[in-house]
């Protein structure tokens, strides 16, 4: 009884396990099932360059894509491309992805684009011997990545690439786990990588060998790159360095042309005010450059860089425009501000139009109004130079080579903007010129406030000197000797009065006169004051010995010299000669005035009166307006003697 429930339990045991066994071969064949149903999926039809991007284009965010084979592109196919948002693996499977381009295609010539905001992970399942070949781009043959790049295996080789990154050219994020890059080319840089100067690489120094470049031909670098095994290098931090410093020659001479405004005492309120605005908008426009520069180091921020550029579009012509208030701050200008209102409505279509330009995958298009700017500056700047000349007329050539010179300085940097990578300088080449234009324009602008100051002062000088010669107690004394000649001599008292009102009269002329005159006419102007003093004092006698009279003198040089012989050495003695003479000696014409009067010791260095103050006045002027000098030689009761010397250069050169 025992022994049949015994058995009676055993063969129960083995119906269960028999059953439980095949329940789980069930469960495992339908599983096993499953998986290769799936895997015939991920590889069934990708064997087309079509099919495979269209499994890219329905594949769902963290799908892997396996390759059942090698896929091959035709001449008319493009880039595949990972879209924006898709985060995929594609598995290479020991497969190869055959571009089979012979010539460059732009940017549709690369096996793979990764759109920005996408991410690929590439990997070989099978024995790395899978390899993603025969691409030719512009830049990045083999992969051109926007967005982030895993590469876990395969070998990417073969490529070719126009100017940059003949395996790959990365602006995004590429990490390279394993596998290989060997065996690409390029024109340029970076036969195997291209690292953008916004990219960030991390790669094994063994992982990429045996490329092709004129330089760089493995890995060219310009942003951020950590090499495992090698060197960290960032070349973001270090561009933004040499930014930095690339800005600051710009940023300290606006610097100085701030503090120069603020010192210039020829600059009115109101012209103080326009440099000002002036020197802020230029250092926004240098602001606005820099930034422009930031943005595209550090990613793709389309909307933020198009309004940036509008802003550095607006503001070039409205600084040549502030410019004009300067000039001639009393005109409205309504046009001009009227073509800088229309040049900012333009670019600001920028922001839903490419009519001006716009901004592709971290790139700057051009549309066909961009230069709607450069017309603008370009005719505003013109008639800066012409109102310039228009209002302050300049006498001396020598300075119009200053707003010359601003014409063509912008005109050589928008030929630079155009010909020279902008995408690796701080600032524009045109702002820079902007700068220093506006520099070289104060600074013209100053010389011709200065000139006229300095008119003013030559005429208040020239004011002064009349008045210095016409004294209080000269006129009084000849009309006090008119009115005697009218009891006594009425005939004598008319010819006075003529002379008096000659003497006069020339005096109020000399004014006017800014130029050296001629010697014949200095002398008329003495002979009509000794006149008149003959007249009061009979005991002095004026002689004349000129034997050159080709000669050009400032007015008011011979008759205040005269007028002091008369005054302070002939007067007093019975029989006072005053002699002026003018002969030529060599290169020289030589004046000469002098008396036999009581003469006088050596001037003090300093004085205030009279008669050195109006010595020192012909000095002067005889040195700056005819590169003359004046010699007195005089002793106590022995006369005085008074030697002009003028050169004959400068006297015909006057």
């Amino acid at each position: 009884m025992v022994i049949s429930m015994s058995e009676s339990i055993v063969k129960h045991n083995r119906i269960l396990r028999i059953a439980f066994l095949s329940l789980f071969a069930l469960l495992t064949v339908a599983f096993s099932g499953e998986m290769t149903a799936q895997a015939a999926q991920n590889s069934s039809g990708v064997n087309t360059w079509s099919a495979l991007q269209d499994e890219i284009n329905s594949a769902k965010s963290g799908d892997t894509i396996m390759l059942g084979a090698d896929v091959t592109a035709t001449e008319s196919d493009v880039a595949l491309s990972i879209p924006d948002g898709m985060v995929l693996t594609l598995d290479l499977n020991g497969h190869t992805i055959e571009r089979n381009l012979t010539s460059s295609k732009g940017a549709d010539g690369a096996a793979i684009r990764v759109q920005s905001g996408a991410a690929l992970t590439v990997k070989d399942s099978l024995n790395g011997e899978g390899k993603i070949t025969g691409g030719y781009a512009s830049h990045g043959g083999g992969i051109c990545n926007v967005g982030t790049l895993i590469l876990e295996g395969g070998c990417i080789t073969g490529n070719f690439a126009k100017y940059a990154g003949g395996g790959v050219a990365n602006y995004g994020v590429f990490i390279v786990k394993s596998g290989t890059v060997t065996a690409n080319t390029t024109g340029e840089e970076g036969g195997g990588i291209y690292n953008a100067s916004h990219g960030y690489l991390i790669v094994p120094k063994s992982a990429v060998y045996g490329n092709h470049a004129p330089t760089s031909a493995d890995i060219g670098n310009d942003g951020s790159m950590k090499t495992i095994g090698g060197d960290t290098v960032d070349f973001v931090s270090l561009n933004t360095a040499l930014d930095i410093i690339g800005v600051m020659p710009v940023l300290a001479l606006l610097i100085v042309l701030f503090f120069a405004v603020r010192l210039d005492n020829y600059l009115n309120k109101r012209q103080k005010r326009v440099m000002y605005i002036i020197t802020v908008l230029v250092l926004t426009l240098v602001i606005q450059n820099y930034l422009d520069t930031f943005l595209y180091h550090h990613g793709n921020l389309a909307i933020l860089r198009t309004i940036n550029s509008i802003y550095g579009y607006s503001v070039r012509p409205a600084i040549l425009a502030m410019f004009l208030y300067i000039i001639s701050p009393d005109r409205s200008y309504k046009l001009v501000w009227a073509a800088v209102g229309v040049n900012a409505a333009v670019y600001m279509t920028a922001l839903f139009s490419p009519l001006t330009f716009f901004y592709s995958s971290g790139r700057f298009i051009s549309g066909p109004l961009k230069n709607c700017c450069v017309i603008v500056s370009a005719v505003l700047l013109i008639y800066c130079v012409y109102m310039t000349v228009k209002v302050f007329r300049p006498k001396q050539k020598k300075e119009t080579w200053i707003p010359v010179f601003v014409l063509l300085l912008i005109s050589l940097s928008v030929v630079l903007d155009y010909t020279v990578e902008y995408d690796e300088l701080p600032i524009s080449f045109l702002t820079i010129a902007v700068a220093i234009s506006c520099m070289m324009y104060y600074i013209w602008l100053h010389l011709q406030f200065v000139r006229e100051h300095e008119r003013a002062l030559q005429a208040e000088h020239r004011i002064q000197i009349m008045m210095t010669q016409i004294q209080p107690h000269f006129l009084f004394n000849t009309l006090t000797a008119i009115r005697a000649l009218c009891v006594k001599e009425p005939e004598a008292a008319a010819h006075t009065i003529g002379l008096f009102s000659a003497y006069l009269r020339q005096n109020l002329d000399s004014l006017n006169q800014t130029e050296v005159i001629p010697l014949s006419k200095e002398i008329e102007h003495t002979r009509i004051y000794t006149d008149i003093e003959t007249i009061r004092f009979p005991n002095i006698r004026v002689e004349y010995d000129l034997r050159d009279e080709e000669c050009f003198v400032p007015a008011l040089t011979i008759q205040p010299l005269v007028e002091n012989a008369i005054r302070h050495g002939v007067r007093s003695r019975k029989e006072g000669i005053v002699k002026v003479s003018a002969y030529r000696e060599g290169n020289d014409h030589i004046i000469v005035i002098e008396d036999n009067g009581i003469g006088f010791q050596a001037l003090p260095a300093k004085s205030d009166d009279e008669t050195h103050i109006g010595i020192h006045n012909v000095r002067e002027r005889l040195k700056e307006m005819c590169n003359g000098t004046m010699t007195i030689d005089s002793k106590p009761n022995d006369g005085t003697k008074v030697v002009l010397r003028i050169p004959v250069s400068e006297e015909m050169n006057r």
